[in-house]
């Protein structure tokens, strides 16, 4: 059995036998290092250590659980089976100590502070309702919101611990990822009033101008599966929805946009709703890594999400187990 004991800079994994002591975490990440590398020389570069050093470093692991970590055929190395099992093991340590450094860092300021990434701006329309909703339970916390360029993007960031919660579109790619449904949002079909002055009634939107999303992204992914037998006519293509949104009201074509963007164009009759069939929606979701530590404003967060009337049951659960 493992017990896992944090000081300063050492993380100590005391086993029931006779080889008691600490374990240091920087001989975690030099395995790490030579793992992805295969390569002690390139390691040692890296880490402005010598190569007896590291060598010396990989003994000390394999010393201390008396497996060999490595096979070595002159200066070429290949990771063990043992090897290959011992990397999962370390990411889990490592990332667990640096998470610890950063909730700790965030008391030791004298307040909290959530860092959270979005995969798209569109997503700020839903954002600060559950933020002001946090606020009011706890007015001292520090939120900080970065916008990123795409699902994948947010991803990696909660797979590295540069965020500790994110909202995406897409779908999560990583094994050590949660995801939960919290919100779902009508995408609308739209055209501005002079474009409908010249192509009214519109009897089959695949021949009039599409102002359409580039190849890759959440939306044009949903409309290549929705309507994946339907040819579309892509005049123009943009990444960015405020963009198209620009476009179709400048006359150029149709548009497929969600509600929360347009809703203020069609309330002021700028934009109108094309009927289109089958109808598509925008699912917006919470991830987190499955060993997150929750400090006290991420629940505040996550409660917030949880009693969306969208959300997923998964999100209760989760509180609930922690």
């Amino acid at each position: 059995m493992f017990i896992l004991l944090l000081q300063g800079n050492i993380i100590g994994v005391r086993k029931r036998s006779k080889l008691g002591g600490y374990m240091d975490i920087k001989l975690l990440k030099t395995f790490l290092l030579v793992a992805k590398l295969l390569n002690i020389t390139k390691a040692a570069e890296q880490l402005s250590f010598t190569q007896p050093a590291i060598s010396s470093q990989i003994y000390s692991l394999e010393d201390e659980f008396h497996v060999r970590l490595f096979e070595r055929n002159g200066k070429r190395l290949a990771l063990t089976e043992a090897g290959k099992r011992f990397i999962d093991y370390a990411e889990r340590i490592s990332n667990l100590y640096e998470e610890t450094q950063n909730v700790m860092a965030s008391y030791n300021q004298g307040n909290d502070t959530v860092r959270i990434g979005v995969s798209t701006q569109l997503i700020n329309h839903f954002l600060p309702s559950v933020l002001m909703e946090t606020q009011a339970q706890m007015p001292h916390v520090s939120i900080n919101v970065e916008v990123c360029m795409n699902t994948q993007e947010v991803l990696k960031g909660i797979n590295e611990q540069h965020f500790d919660l994110g909202l995406i579109h897409g779908e999560n790619t990583y094994k050590q990822i949660r995801q939960h449904g919290v919100w779902t949002e009508d995408v609308l079909w739209v055209a501005s009033i002079e474009f409908l002055k010249t192509h009214f009634p519109i009897t089959d939107i695949s021949q009039v101008p599409l102002i359409n999303y580039t190849a890759g992204s959440v939306l044009r992914t949903k409309l290549d599966e929705v309507f994946r037998y339907t040819n579309f006519n892509s005049y123009i293509q943009y990444s960015d929805s405020e963009a198209i949104k620009q476009a179709v009201l400048a006359g150029l074509g149709v548009s497929y946009l969600p509600r929360s963007l347009v809703r203020e164009e069609i309330q002021r009759g700028t934009l109108v709703v094309l009927k289109q069939e089958p109808p598509m929606q925008l699912r917006v979701s919470l991830v987190h890594r499955k060993d997150k530590v929750y400090t006290l404003p991420m629940y505040a967060i996550l409660l917030t999400l949880a009693n969306q009337q969208d959300a997923d049951e998964s999100i209760k659960e989760l509180l609930s187990c922690n």
